[in-house]
């Protein structure tokens, strides 16, 4: 069942930039900072109160956030939903023959993921995430060493 929105995520051409804006003017502070594995793209979570953002920054030119962010520009680039199943998630979307780009979530260190194609969802691209409680996190994970 889906409980709240995890985050909205916004495509930036300056993440710096971004940042400094949101920070001086609504006072969000950096909780997360990541950069893909692979140099394909920068993502940092901001948050103030209950609200968290990301914003993501494409370092190379030919990957699909470099596409989106040419094509669109700067904005809204996916609603993240949270859940706390996200297999059952999943089957219910499936079988009410709702177009999905992941019919098994993926899995990474701190959640499980999984997007709703955006043609089943007005054109928004929906994703659904079920964080991984930290009593199931490896030890170096838990105390925060690695992202």
């Amino acid at each position: 069942m889906i409980k709240k929105i995890d985050h909205v995520a916004i495509i930036v051409g300056d993440i710096d930039e971004a940042l400094k804006i949101y920070s001086e003017l609504f006072g969000f502070k950096v909780i997360e900072e990541v950069t893909d594995p692979d140099g394909e793209f920068k993502s940092v979570l901001v948050s103030v109160g209950d609200i968290t953002l990301e914003f993501l920054q494409p370092l190379k030119p030919t990957n699909s956030f470099a596409k989106f962010l040419e094509k669109r520009g700067a904005g809204l680039h996916h609603i993240s939903f949270a859940t706390d199943g996200i297999d059952e998630e999943l089957k219910l979307l499936k079988a009410k023959g709702v177009r999905l780009m992941n019919e098994k979530p993926e899995s990474l260190p701190l959640a499980k993921i999984a997007f709703v194609h955006p043609q089943a969802t007005e054109g928004i691209l929906i994703e659904l995430v079920q964080k991984v409680p930290l009593k199931h996190l490896p030890h170096q994970l838990s105390q925060g060493s690695v992202l």
